[in-house]
């Protein structure tokens, strides 16, 4: 069984002012935590959020105590931050203590799907096609299309109005 640290924060919404409590997540996180043979060995949280996540008591912690688990759960990135430079300084200090990071909840943002991409290396990456030269042609000429005198527009009507 995997051990893990959780890892929660008030979420604020965007220009709504909405946010998703703590208490909300760490529902999700013992639901995703039971599904996937998970045992959650520590808790984290911070109440107020802020872009320097660094900085948090709670991720000041969690970061302190790293020897104790193997993964990081949160319930969506989005807990961490919904930007990938202030998301990268935190990934580069898991990936130090050798630890990865999942999310109970599946987001389709770009943060969220490159925080994915980074961690689960069951994912099968496309393989990158070899560079190739660019062919141009020296003695090409810019092709320019001659703007119509006047343009003639359909519409058809709809057969029920005929």
């Amino acid at each position: 069984m995997k051990t893990a640290a959780a890892y929660v924060s008030d979420i604020i919404l965007g220009r709504t002012g909405d946010v998703i409590g703590r208490e909300s997540q760490k529902e999700l996180i013992k639901q995703y935590a039971a599904e996937n043979g998970i045992d959650i060995v520590a808790w984290f949280e911070d109440d107020l959020y802020n872009e320097d996540v660094l900085s948090r008591p709670g991720v000041q912690e969690l970061l302190a105590n790293r020897d104790q688990y193997q993964l990081v759960l949160v319930e969506r990135v989005w807990a961490l931050s919904r930007l990938w430079s202030v998301c990268e300084r935190f990934f580069e200090e898991l990936e130090r203590a050798d630890l990865r990071l999942e999310s109970a909840t599946t987001m389709w943002d770009c943060v969220s799907q490159m925080a994915r991409r980074r961690f689960d290396k069951t994912l099968k990456t496309p393989k990158l096609r070899p560079a190739r030269d660019v062919v141009t042609r020296r003695d090409a000429e810019p092709v320019r299309i001659k703007r119509p005198a006047r343009l003639h527009l359909v519409f058809e009507q709809p057969a029920a109005a005929r």
